[in-house]
């Protein structure tokens, strides 16, 4: 019986440890999100065009560091849905200021 109280003890601790790291990681998704609402309806049609460029660039050169990991299609559905949705901000024209 003790064997199972231990294993069931360390299954409580990884589920509170990928807790912790989940709620990290959706605080640091929601705090760049507003980083991103709140800088997009400042960038020039120009400096849209040039952060799209870099952004690509950068999306690459992570996507290439990459190629030998195996990782799960919801890892690339999300990435690609998200990378989309930037760019597609990235290309609406700034609203204009009175």
């Amino acid at each position: 019986m003790s064997d199972i109280e231990n294993l069931l003890g360390l299954v409580v601790e990884l589920m509170a440890a990928n807790t912790r790291r989940m709620s990290a990681l959706g605080a640091q998704a929601m705090v760049w999100g507003k980083f991103h609402e709140a800088v997009l309806p400042h960038l020039t049609t120009l400096q849209r065009i040039e952060v799209t460029r870099s952004f690509r660039q950068c999306i690459e050169d992570a996507l290439s560091m990459m190629d030998d990991l195996p990782l799960p299609a919801e890892y690339h559905a999300a990435l690609l849905e998200l990378t989309n949705a930037i760019l597609a901000a990235l290309a609406q024209e700034p609203a204009r200021r009175p």
